[in-house]
């Protein structure tokens, strides 16, 4: 007999984008281990924002049997939310109030095991504290990022910052269970949140879908052998080199805080363009044939940049692509541009890329713009990374012209996918899951033999 799990995600598929894959990819394996997911997420908006881009092929990955049930913010009054601090944003809080109606309903005609819910947004947090205490059922938190630890989280003031880090320790305190999606996010939630249980705080990482990546009509012979192709796939964050110049910006920065000093300039393509400007100036050869493709949702930040750059001839703007024809282009590139934050000397980085792990299963080389951390580790690991500091323009210029060197001797062709990777394949990965939900459920069945794995 399958076990149940109410699982809570405010975005789901339709909705684009990493952290929704996530979910997804829960979701399309867990009855391979005895678990059968319920969603409960948001209405199809009407409209929608740059990190909330549509992504219909994505409702491929959701399995007929899995019901999906959506609720809107409008269904019901805030009553209980009302008083609560908004982490987030308000219409989450009436969404919030809606989600707990109808899962107070649920819960009276249905048996479900566990609570799953998969954050951001945080204010979902309030939710799941009121389905263990109204409702008695356990509730794990998946943690896509480490919330008030995260420098990418910021506020208006350490007041509002030390607000958001109350919220996060006693919720993660007095849960059943706790995911981060890396080791150092799990470490550094426990050194600053010790209460948290030890024995029911996990790592589960971001991960890749083989079945993404056997597209039987691919061929590296898509590439055109004349053209370095670089290219970056999901979001940059180009609005950071823009945000603080003007006085509004920089009276906000005197009071702005988070959790994490990072520099978050690293995560645009500002320091390549600059790397690829310092070639250009010693008339590297690369110049005349790389082209550098970024697709995702192009902002006017970032065309901004490229503009500023006076290499647009050299870049191409994609705007974002269903998530098939996203890998598709992965896996049809020269090479693939990873970037992330900079952080202090001595700093390690919180968070990966989601993109990571299928950058490594598409087999290609990767100019890895990484600070020090568990990202810059498994592409070194790999040895298919050509990596740098992302802020250091000189280092970066440096190993672009050492993977061109590469390209030029036909080298990148031979690469292979380090048999370590397996780990961090979809199914492996909702194995983990499972079992983790087994170790908060089970003490509660003393029999402990209700089901077993298929």
């Amino acid at each position: 007999m399958k076990a149940r799990v109410l699982v809570i995600s405010y975005f789901f598929p339709p909705d684009g984008g990493p952290g929704t894959q996530r979910v997804a990819k829960f979701c399309k394996y867990l009855w391979r281990y005895g678990w059968s997911p319920t969603v409960l997420t948001r209405t199809i908006p009407a409209t929608r924002g740059r990190w909330d881009p549509e992504d219909c092929s994505l409702m491929r990955d959701i399995p007929s049997s899995v019901r999906v049930i959506r609720v809107d913010e409008t269904d019901s009054e805030l009553k209980w939310a009302a008083h609560l601090p908004v982490l987030d944003s308000p219409h989450i809080m009436r969404w919030n109030a809606a989600a707990f109606a109808r899962t107070k309903k649920l819960l009276e005609t249905e048996q479900f095991d566990l609570v799953f819910i998969t954050m951001s947004p945080f204010d979902l947090a309030h939710l799941g504290r009121r389905i263990q205490t109204q409702l008695g059922v356990p509730v794990i938190y998946d943690l896509r990022d480490p919330w008030a630890l995260d420098g990418w989280r910021s506020h208006r003031t350490r007041k509002h910052w030390r607000r958001d880090f109350d919220c996060m320790r006693a919720t993660l305190m007095n849960a059943d269970g706790v995911i981060a999606n890396t080791p150092e996010a799990k470490k550094v939630i426990q050194r600053e949140c010790r209460e948290v249980n030890p024995l029911r705080f996990y790592v589960i990482p971001n991960g890749y879908d083989e079945s993404d990546l056997t597209d039987p009509f691919h061929s590296a012979n898509h590439r055109d052998p004349s053209i370095f192709r670089i290219v970056h796939s999901g979001s940059l964050h180009s609005r950071e080199l823009y945000a603080r110049k003007n006085l509004k910006g920089k009276l906000r920065s005197l009071f702005e805080y988070s959790g994490e000093r990072i520099d978050p300039t690293g995560r645009t393509p500002f320091y390549l363009l600059k790397a690829l400007q310092r070639l250009n100036r010693r008339g590297h050869p690369l110049v005349k044939h790389v082209q550098l493709r970024l697709i995702g949702t192009i902002d006017d930040a970032t065309r901004q940049c490229v503009t500023e750059s006076r290499l647009q001839h050299l870049v191409e703007l994609v705007d974002y692509l269903p998530h098939q024809e996203s890998v598709e282009q992965l896996r049809t590139a020269d090479a693939l541009f990873l970037p992330l934050h900079g952080l202090p000397p001595g700093q390690r980085s919180r968070i990966v890329p989601g993109k990571t792990y299928e950058y490594l299963a598409a087999r290609r080389p990767i100019l890895a713009c990484l600070p020090e951390g568990d990202a810059r580790e498994l592409i070194e690991r790999s040895g298919n990374g050509w990596c740098a500091d992302p802020c250091d323009e000189a280092a970066i210029a440096d190993a672009l012209a050492s993977l061109y060197e590469a390209w030029e001797r036909g080298d990148l062709d031979r690469l292979q996918i380090p048999s370590w990777l397996r780990n961090y394949e979809r199914r492996q990965l909702t194995a983990r899951l499972a079992e983790a939900f087994d170790e908060i459920v089970e003490p509660q069945y003393a029999q402990g033999v209700w089901r077993t794995a298929a």
